[in-house]
């Protein structure tokens, strides 16, 4: 839900689906400089799932689509987790590429009021996270 502050500040309240962020990067220069894996822990981390990915879906050549089969349930039955209020929602705010605030919120429902009394706060020139007036 994009809506706009009491600052005139475009705000976006939002779920985020996956309990990670895409780190993005400034591809404009060389394209070796983009895949510079050396970003501390979080490159560390990319090269072993990279590793782990390129070793299971190159056995699935020689030992079927097994890991396939398993993830298409697998992805529906997390989606439906989380609506059922076993996996909680993430809520965030953001403006532009700055993340104002996130909380954890359980049930579809819940989320989206809580999305809408984030959004609402905004508008008031409130700060939902902090429960502040913005001055």
């Amino acid at each position: 839900m994009l809506i706009s502050a009491m600052d005139g500040r475009g705000i976006n309240v939002q779920r985020r689906w996956f309990p990670w962020k895409v780190k993005k990067r400034d591809v404009s220069g060389n394209a070796l400089e983009a895949m510079d894996l050396t970003d501390g822990i979080e490159g560390i981390v990319f090269g072993l799932i990279f590793a782990i990915l390129v070793v299971l879906f190159g056995s699935i050549i020689f030992f079927g689509f097994e890991l396939v089969v398993v993830l298409v349930l697998l992805i529906p039955i997390l989606a439906l987790l989380r609506v059922f209020w076993v996996l909680p929602w993430i809520v965030e705010a953001t403006h532009g590429n700055e993340l104002l605030g996130v909380e954890k919120v359980r049930g579809w429902r819940d989320s989206e009021e809580r999305i809408r009394d984030i959004a609402a706060a905004y508008q008031r020139g409130e700060d939902p996270f902090l429960g502040k007036r913005i001055p």
